[in-house]
């Protein structure tokens, strides 16, 4: 056994030793951050239906990011992360006149167990109230009422149809004219824009006694 030879069972048995203080200890590769620049787009796949009519505001909602964020050609958050946002702002179609409004933000996700603070643009979504139109047709109603019981009725009769016009003209704007809700449906996917740096760590990695020994190992080959 040449003196080269006889070294192997030393250089094994320490390998050996600190495979065993490896598995106890793994060593951990500083992790480096990434840092999410405003303007940043996030792209979320909503898991429920968020309306005007049936949300409220600082109702909680939440969705998935639809496609990975990429940074200089490195997946920075995988598409699926969950995200969660908040309604800022959940205003019904009025009966008569009002119109719907609707504003949401994201505002945390979670990647690889730690949670993230986000601040985004709200998404801001407005249907126009018919309140001009229903004023128009309320008072053209009163109008033709009073003309109509003058004719019938006389003075008194002008009072009384004035009244029963304007119903009238309020019924018909309700009924033809109606303010629609908003509605932002679950599947259905939203752009949101960062306003404020995030800056992201990933997943820390580490070297396993296996790789340590494959490359000692392979210094000896």
């Amino acid at each position: 056994m040449t003196r080269q030879n006889a070294k192997w069972p030393v250089v094994l048995l320490m390998l050996g030793v600190m495979g065993m203080y490896l598995h106890a200890h793994p060593l951990h590769v500083k992790p480096t951050t990434v840092t999410m620049e405003p303007g940043t787009a996030i792209e979320l796949r909503l898991d429920h239906t968020v309306s005007s009519k049936t949300s409220t505001s600082g109702q909680p909602f939440s969705g998935k990011l639809a496609k990975p964020i990429v940074l200089d050609g490195k997946v920075v958050v995988p598409d699926g992360t969950e995200f969660s946002g908040k309604v800022m702002e959940a205003v019904p179609a009025g009966h008569l006149a009002g119109g719907a409004t609707l504003k949401v933000a994201l505002t945390t996700f979670s990647l690889d167990g730690t949670d993230y603070t986000v601040q985004t643009a709200p998404i801001v979504r407005v249907t126009q109230g018919q309140g001009k139109r229903t004023a128009k047709l309320t008072g053209g109603g009163a109008v033709l009422g009073a003309a109509i019981g003058a004719l019938a009725h006389g003075k008194k009769g002008a009072l009384i149809g004035a009244a029963a016009g304007a119903g009238v003209g309020a019924a018909g704007s309700a009924a033809t004219n109606p303010a629609h809700d908003i509605v932002m449906p679950s599947e259905s996917v939203l752009t949101f824009k960062l306003t404020q740096s995030v800056v992201v760590t990933p997943k820390s990695s580490s070297q396993t006694p296996h790789d340590l020994l494959a490359t000692v190992r392979g210094l000896f080959s």
